[in-house]
């Protein structure tokens, strides 16, 4: 199986989920309140699993593990909590809750087929906390469609990227982190350093820089994104970038919820 994790998750409603999340809250406050806010999410994620089970709660799993496989590449994430089968809580300890620690609750939801998690955050003065929710089921993820338009097969690097991007929502879904792409990317290249390099930034004949990309070949460079708003916005400064390189394009593939863009950008 391309996505494992070794438990049967369940699906609850939005009232289980509260009644769940109303103690939790109650015993990440007390947390706080008798350790303080200092110390590392590690900690906080063992109390708060060690307080949930002395209260009662059903099944209490920490650092749980999800495998994502390919042919030979595997990935593994940990999510912080899980309880009962069924909601998800990603301890963190820092000054404040990001999109990004929203997006990575989000991603573990997706490949648990869970649909209610939270963010708790012990660091700043009182407790900070977030609700992530999803109605996406594992079979919406992989009802999606692929608009390949705007795509130009302009080398053999192409055709790889094409269809190895295909064969990975296939096996995968559409919905996850762009990262877990890049991940399988590098390694199907032989690793980051053979796509990540350095390219020359120049205005006319002047030397402005040199700045790291995600390089098919020489002359090619790679993107892979989640814009959902402002996309041709986006395109435009894809463009506009190309100006500055000795870069010819940059095939560009585009996660807009259900529908996967995959476009060519050319100076």
């Amino acid at each position: 199986m391309p996505i494992k994790h070794g438990f049967e998750t369940k699906v609850i409603t939005e009232d289980e989920f509260h009644t769940i999340d109303y103690k939790v809250m109650e015993l990440a406050f007390s947390i706080q309140r008798d350790m303080g806010k200092l110390w590392n999410e590690n900690i906080y994620r063992n109390e708060l699993a060690d307080r949930c089970r002395n209260a009662g709660f059903e099944k209490v799993d920490t650092e749980l593990p999800i495998n994502i496989s390919y042919n030979d590449f595997q990935k593994d994430y940990y999510v912080d909590l899980v309880l009962n089968d069924s909601v998800i809580y990603e301890l963190k300890a820092v000054r404040t809750l990001t999109g990004i620690h929203q997006q990575q609750a989000l991603h573990y939801l997706f490949l648990l087929g869970m649909q209610h998690g939270k963010l708790v955050n012990m660091r700043p003065h009182s407790v900070e906390h977030r609700f992530v929710s999803t109605k996406l089921t594992i079979e919406k993820r992989f009802d999606f469609t692929i608009d390949e338009r705007d795509w130009q097969e302009l080398d053999e690097d192409s055709l790889w990227l094409k269809q190895l991007m295909f064969n990975l929502l296939t096996e995968w879904g559409a919905f996850l982190d762009t990262g877990l792409f890049y991940d399988a990317i590098y390694h199907f290249r032989g690793g980051e350093e053979h796509v990540v390099k350095e390219t020359n930034v120049m205005n006319g004949s002047r030397l402005l820089g040199r700045q790291k990309v995600h390089l098919l070949n020489r002359g090619t460079a790679l993107k892979i994104s989640s814009m959902t708003k402002e996309v041709k916005y986006y395109e435009q400064h894809l463009f506009r970038f190309l100006q500055y390189t000795e870069l010819r394009a940059i095939q560009w593939i585009n996660f807009n919820h259900d529908r996967i863009e995959f476009k060519t950008v050319l100076r």
